[in-house]
C-alpha cells in the first residue's frame, strides 16, 4: 500500500485526501492549525462565526464529484441552500439584483436599457456553447505545451477567445458599463481586473448565473469540517497542529516530510496543498528544485489581496446575503489596483449570510463579513497605518447607502490585513488569490499538477491548474486523483 502525505487542510487537500484514502492508499493529511480549512476555515469571534475567505459556492458538480468518489453523496452530507436572488450591486447611479431566474434577469437588464435583454440572452447562449467546449480543458492536466494540440483544445479556440479580455468580449454584446461590470466583477475571484483575465473567464458569472449560488448551513467552512470527519472515519490519519518544515527530496524524488518537532515521516507520495509560493520558498532546499527556485518564484506575477472586517452585530440586519457596492468609478478603481495603488474611491464586497442562517450567530444578531481588494504585500503599504482609515471608509459607505451605522452595533470585530494572510495563513506576499491567472501563467503554464522539479509530488489548489476559485481547486484534487490512482 502506496503511503501519501497530504500537506495542508485546505479544500484541495481535504478532497485529495478523501478520495485517495478512499482507493485504500494509508494518507496522512498534516494542518499546521487546529482547525481544517486553511484560507477557508471557520473564523469564531465568541457565538459569532463566520467563513474565513471564500462565500460564493458555484458549480456544485465538481463537488458532488469529489464527494462521489470517496464514496458519499455531497446533499446528503451537507445543507444547501440554493440563493435567488443571487446578489445586489450597488452602483453610483443603479442598482440591479441578479436573480437565479434567467427570465428575471432579462427584464432587469431590459429595464435598465432597451436592448440590454437581448444582450444578456446571446451572452448566455454563447456563454453555454463556450462551456461545452471548454470543460475538458479544465478536467486534464496540461504537462507540457503539446497539450495545446489536443483535439479538445483545438475545438475550443475558436469560442475562447484566448487573446481578448473578459471586458473586451462583453463590450461585443453591449458598452453599457453596469451591463459589463456586472458580468465581470467576479475576475476579481481571481485577484484580477475583468480588463486584464482572459475572457475564458467570462465562465464565472455564467455559472452563477446558470448552475446556481450556493450557501451551506453554518458557512462554506462546513465542508471542510464534513471532509474531515469523513476522512477520519474511513481510516484517514489527520494531524492538526503539525507544522510541516520542509519537504524531504533525493536525487529528485520525494521520500517524505520534516515536522516541526524535527521528527520525518517517509511516504511514496505527497500531495501539496500549501500556497505554492510558500512552499517552493520556504518547504524545499534550494538544490532539489530548478523551474520553481526562490528567484524564479519572486519574479512571478501574484494577484491582489484583500483587507477583510468580520463583525458581530447585535441585531438582525436588512441587507441581502451577498451585496457589492461599487466604487463610484469603478474603471479607475479596478486600473489603481492593478497597479498597485490604493485608491480613495473604494469597492466593498458584503456577506450577510445571518438573513438565511441562524447558527452563525446568537438568535436576533447578525454575523457579517466585509471584504475590500487591496493590493498585496509586494507593494509595501503599512497596513497597520491603513487599517483604520479603510474601516471608517467602510462604515460611512455603509451609512451612505444603507443608512446604517454599523459602528454602534458592534459587539466583536476582527480585521484582517495582507500582513495577516502571509503571517497566519502562509500566504505568499498576501496574495489570496494566489498567482495571477493570465495567459503567461495558465494551462502548462501554471505549475502542473504532477510536479515537474520532484518526481512523487503533486500539486493541488489555486497554484496549479486550473487555478484559484472554490470549483477549480476542487477540480484540481479530482485531477491528482486520478494521476495517483494510476500508480496502483
Amino acid at each position: 500500500m502506496k503511503k501519501i502525505i497530504v500537506i495542508g487542510a485546505g479544500p484541495g487537500g481535504l478532497s485529495a485526501a478523501l478520495m485517495l484514502q478512499s482507493k485504500g492508499f494509508d494518507v496522512t493529511l498534516i494542518e499546521k492549525d487546529e482547525r481544517v480549512g486553511g484560507r477557508s476555515k471557520k473564523l469564531s469571534l465568541g457565538d459569532f462565526h463566520f467563513d474565513l475567505g471564500p462565500t460564493f459556492l458555484m458549480y456544485i458538480d465538481v463537488l458532488k464529484q469529489v464527494f462521489s468518489r470517496s464514496g458519499y453523496d455531497l446533499e446528503k452530507e451537507v445543507n444547501l441552500i440554493k440563493l435567488d436572488p443571487l446578489y445586489k450591486l450597488i452602483f453610483k447611479e443603479h442598482t440591479l439584483e441578479l436573480s437565479a431566474d434567467l427570465k428575471k434577469n432579462i427584464t432587469m437588464y431590459e429595464s435598465l436599457k432597451p436592448g440590454l435583454g437581448s444582450a444578456y440572452q446571446s451572452w448566455i447562449n454563447d456563454q453555454t456553447h463556450k462551456m461545452s467546449k471548454i470543460k475538458t480543458i479544465l478536467e486534464k492536466p496540461f504537462p507540457n505545451a503539446l497539450h495545446l494540440l489536443r483535439s479538445d483544445v483545438l475545438k475550443a479556440a475558436p469560442v475562447a477567445h484566448p487573446f481578448k479580455s473578459v471586458y473586451r468580449l462583453l463590450k461585443t454584446y453591449d458598452n453599457d458599463d453596469h451591463f459589463i461590470h456586472s458580468l465581470s466583477f467576479q475576475a476579481k475571484y481571481l485577484g484580477m481586473a475583468s480588463y486584464q483575465a482572459p475572457s475564458i473567464f467570462t465562465i464565472l458569472p455564467y455559472l452563477e448565473h446558470v448552475t446556481g449560488l450556493y450557501h451551506v448551513l453554518g458557512g462554506l467552512n462546513h465542508i471542510n469540517e464534513v471532509m474531515a470527519k469523513l476522512f477520519k472515519e474511513k481510516g484517514g490519519t489527520l494531524r492538526t497542529q503539525t507544522k510541516v518544515t520542509k519537504v524531504l527530496v533525493d536525487k529528485h524524488h520525494v521520500q517524505g516530510v520534516e515536522l516541526e518537532s524535527g521528527e520525518q515521516i517517509i511516504s511514496d507520495v505527497v500531495v501539496m496543498n500549501a500556497d505554492f509560493a510558500y512552499a517552493m520558498t520556504q518547504l524545499f532546499d534550494q538544490k532539489d528544485l530548478k523551474k520553481y527556485k526562490k528567484n524564479k518564484v519572486e519574479k512571478k506575477k501574484y494577484s491582489v489581496s484583500t483587507w477583510m472586517m468580520y463583525l458581530g452585530i447585535n441585531q438582525k440586519l436588512d441587507l441581502p446575503h451577498h451585496e457589492i457596492i461599487f466604487s463610484d468609478d469603478y474603471n479607475q478603481y479596478l486600473k489603481d489596483l492593478m497597479n498597485g495603488k490604493m485608491s480613495k474611491d473604494l469597492s466593498i464586497y458584503i456577506h450577510n449570510p445571518s438573513v438565511i442562517d441562524e447558527t452563525l450567530a446568537p438568535k436576533g444578531k447578525s454575523s457579517v463579513y466585509i471584504l475590500m481588494p487591496v493590493p498585496n504585500l509586494k507593494h509595501g503599504y503599512d497596513w497597520d497605518k491603513e487599517s483604520p482609515d479603510l474601516r471608517e471608509f467602510v462604515f460611512n459607505r455603509i451609512k451612505e447607502k444603507h443608512n446604517l451605522d454599523l459602528r454602534s452595533m458592534i459587539e466583536v470585530e476582527k480585521v484582517y490585513t495582507p500582513n495577516d494572510w502571509m503571517i497566519h495563513e502562509h500566504v505568499y506576499q498576501g496574495a489570496v488569490f494566489n498567482l495571477a491567472h493570465g495567459l503567461d501563467q495558465m494551462l502548462f503554464l501554471r505549475p502542473h499538477n504532477q510536479f515537474e522539479d520532484v518526481k512523487g509530488i503533486y500539486l493541488v489548489g489555486g497554484g496549479t491548474h486550473p487555478g484559484s476559485g472554490l470549483p477549480t481547486i476542487y477540480q484540481s484534487a479530482l485531477i491528482a486523483d486520478d494521476l495517483i490512482s494510476k500508480l496502483t
